[in-house]
């Protein structure tokens, strides 16, 4: 299964504790988030991406908490991990010619999921072949 979803990406002072305190703050406008990652970047400031279930939800959070966002699209797939997933995955996008921008992926407790990135040209060809992934997925 996958599905194009909304993703925001916050800059926070690189500093001990805000992390926890931007995760407090989302929990506290009952905001769930599918995935939230970051890193140190530069110059004392942290890069967070978030991918929540509801993007109105998470631009009012965010308008109403004057944090500055930008906001663009990832692809979220998700299926049982039958191992392998992820490689067939790779390979049918790049035999497609896509360069992907960025992958996070993970396997817990038997499920696969992960988030793509692509260049916005190659939307249109992505949702193609992961259209046509989940169909023979569906038929076998």
């Amino acid at each position: 299964m996958w599905k194009q979803v909304p993703d925001f990406w916050i800059s926070l002072p690189d500093q001990p504790g805000e992390l926890a305190r931007l995760a407090a703050r989302l929990r506290e406008a009952d905001v769930n988030l599918l995935g939230l990652w970051g890193y140190g970047a530069t110059a004392g400031q942290a890069q967070f991406y978030c991918v929540p279930e509801s993007a109105e939800q998470f631009r009012n959070f965010a308008r109403s908490a004057d944090l500055e966002t930008r906001e663009s699209a990832t692809f979220h797939l998700t299926e049982p991990d039958r191992g392998g997933t992820l490689i067939k995955t790779l390979e049918t996008i790049a035999d497609a010619g896509i360069s992907l921008l960025a992958i996070q992926a993970v396997s817990i407790g038997g499920e696969f999921g992960c988030f793509l990135w692509a260049n916005p040209e190659d939307w249109d060809t992505l949702k193609r072949l992961l259209n046509a992934t989940a169909a023979s997925a569906v038929s076998k």
